[in-house]
């Protein structure tokens, strides 16, 4: 006995006949109308109507007139034509029509909100997530197979409240109007959005001006905190104009495509406002109390980047803990480093008035968000920590030579030489005037070695100091830049525009036929599907700080570096998009 599944509509209680489709196993009802010539009304309906035509192609097929609904005695009694019920038992699957207006359909696969990747990248990755699940197995209920088309009936099931509309429209009793007026959004002048253009693609040129230093070109948005948070802000307002001309056609036609690419719309200019909201207050907050603060900044910017780095350095220099050190050698580097933050405390102390003026400027950049605060405060800390950086460079190139030197003369000194050709160390007969040389540097390498490594772990642990405050507020940066405010919202308010998959909630069994009914329901979206972003964010920023990759680098004399600035931010442009393009060209030009 063949078993059909018979997805009937929640809101559909009256008589009449049955429209829908059919399949191999399964039916999709899209509505019952009272009409005495349903083909007719039917044909009429949908001949002309702009909304069914986009929906078309997915759904295969039109519907069609599957049986009659009609009342019998107390009750109703369901029809179906000769070619359906011919040896079938029924399992009826209730489901509510989605209204593709206000976004709310169903999905097989989780919505995909990252738009930045390509449909064939989607289709890939939602064929491996296209399978029903049921949340508990009856004996007359087997499990869908592939040959119900389930991505069809899906696309049925979301065309179903367009069906209906266009029937209650096109029925005698309920006359409508069969089109509505769009309302034209309002275009600046031609000159105005040519200057704009003009001005969006001067800003990212200028953001993308390189620079050619040590056989490397260094990009000042690279560099710049600031310059870079600008470079995000012209990527969004180069993407809005797009994006605006895509949401206003309302399409259907790829209704999770439109549907991630309008949630990534107002999310930006959501982050946008209330990053504007909140560094207002902030800005508000450092420009009524600038003195306070430029007072407070300039004292401990002076006590612990100066004052107290020169007092580690005096200690250092007088045989810490008992640590006996070479005199002469700790001697020059402690005065060579003391120098150099002397010469910058003299250039930094002409400047100390002019601290409260410098937190009221950080205020009032608050009207360009807090993201702007945190930009230039990023920057502020590079400035101020430039003789802590100085002095780390000078004090990693020492201890790396140092090291290098030393592993050179240990291979000497066990009468190994290093292959270049075939990277291997390989024995080799030194002379005993080079074996005498090689013994007294290694010997004087040794013994020079803990001055130099007693220095070199001063400015390490000052330099990873200020690498985890660019940490912490590059952090904050991606935190505003990314965070899903308006798809949180969503899932609160209103889950069924965030499908995450559909799911068949058992209900009561018929005793007659033994049959189960079933409610159809979306589940909303995994949480992980919404902080995709910040997932994979993290995974780059707790990789590049992973404590034993920094351990690693402090004990080889590597030079260590904050994460480079585009590493910690997404690209929220789709691909293909106005946005994209010119971006793309502009950098490269």
């Amino acid at each position: 006995m063949r078993n059909l599944r018979v997805f009937w509509p929640q809101e559909v209680s009256s008589v009449g006949f049955v429209i829908g489709w059919l399949h191999e196993d399964s039916i999709v009802v899209a509505d019952v109308v009272e009409d005495k010539d349903p083909h007719t009304l039917l044909r009429d309906s949908l001949i002309d109507n702009e909304k069914w035509l986009e929906l078309e192609p997915s759904c295969h097929n039109a519907p069609g007139i599957l049986g009659q609904f009609v009342a019998e005695g107390e009750g109703v009694r369901l029809r179906w034509s000769d070619d359906i019920t011919t040896g079938t038992q029924f399992s009826t699957v209730y489901y509510k029509r989605p209204s593709l207006y206000h976004m709310r359909f169903y999905s097989v696969s989780s919505l995909n909100l990252d738009i930045t990747i390509s449909e064939h990248e989607k289709i890939l990755i939602g064929d491996s997530k296209d399978t029903l699940r049921c949340d508990a197995i009856f004996e007359t209920l087997r499990p869908i197979p592939k040959s119900s088309h389930l991505l069809s009936i899906v696309c049925q099931l979301n065309a179903s409240g367009i069906i209906a509309e266009a029937l209650q429209r096109k029925a005698p009793s309920n006359q409508r109007p069969t089109s509505r007026h769009k309302v034209a959004l309002p275009r600046l002048p031609v000159v105005v959005r040519q200057c704009m253009r003009w001005l969006v693609e001067s800003s990212i040129r200028i953001c993308g001006l390189s620079a050619s230093l040590f056989d490397s070109t260094i990009r000042l948005k690279d560099v710049s905190a600031t310059v870079q948070q600008v470079d995000v802000r012209l990527e969004q307002f180069s993407f809005f104009p797009s994006q605006i001309a895509l949401i206003s056609t309302r399409s259907r036609r790829d209704i999770a495509t439109f549907s991630a690419q309008y949630i990534n719309f107002f999310n930006n200019a959501w982050l946008i406002f209330n990053d504007v909201v909140v560094g207002i207050a902030v800005g508000a907050i450092l420009s009524e109390n600038h003195v306070y603060f430029g007072k407070l900044l300039y004292t401990y910017t002076e006590l612990w980047t100066i004052e107290h780095l020169i007092t580690a350095l005096r200690w250092l220099d007088d045989w810490p803990v008992g640590l006996k050190l070479n005199t002469n050698l700790s001697r020059a580097l402690s005065l060579s480093f003391i120098t150099l933050t002397t010469i910058w405390s003299r250039l930094l102390r002409p400047l100390g008035p002019h601290f409260p003026h410098l937190v009221y400027f950080l205020g009032i950049s608050g009207w360009s968000g807090l993201t702007m605060i945190l930009s230039l405060s990023s920057d502020m800390v590079s400035l101020l920590t430039i003789h802590i950086y100085l002095s780390y460079l000078a004090a990693t190139t020492v201890c790396r030579r140092i090291i290098i030197t030393a592993g050179s003369l240990w291979n000497l000194f066990r009468g190994k030489r290093y292959n270049v050709l075939q990277q291997r160390l390989d024995s080799w007969d030194y002379s005993l005037d080079q074996l005498l040389l090689g013994t007294m540097l290694f010997t004087l390498v040794t013994f020079l070695s803990p001055t130099i490594v007693v220095y070199y772990a001063l400015f390490s642990g000052a330099r990873l100091a200020v690498i985890m405050m660019h940490a912490g507020l590059e952090t904050l940066l991606a935190f505003m830049n990314h965070f899903p405010l308006f798809v949180l919202m969503l899932r609160v308010k209103d889950s069924q525009r965030l499908p995450g998959g559909i799911i068949l909630i058992p209900g009561r069994r018929d005793h007659e036929s033994r049959a189960v009914n079933l409610k159809l329901e979306n589940t909303p979206i995994p949480f992980s599907g919404i902080f995709f972003q910040h997932l994979l964010l993290w995974g780059r920023v707790s990789s590049h700080y992973h404590p034993i990759r920094l351990l690693r680098h402090v004990a080889s004399a590597t030079i260590i570096n904050p994460i480079p600035r585009y590493s910690i931010r997404y690209s929220m442009l789709p691909i293909g998009s106005f946005g994209t393009k010119r971006a793309e060209k502009i950098k490269t030009s």
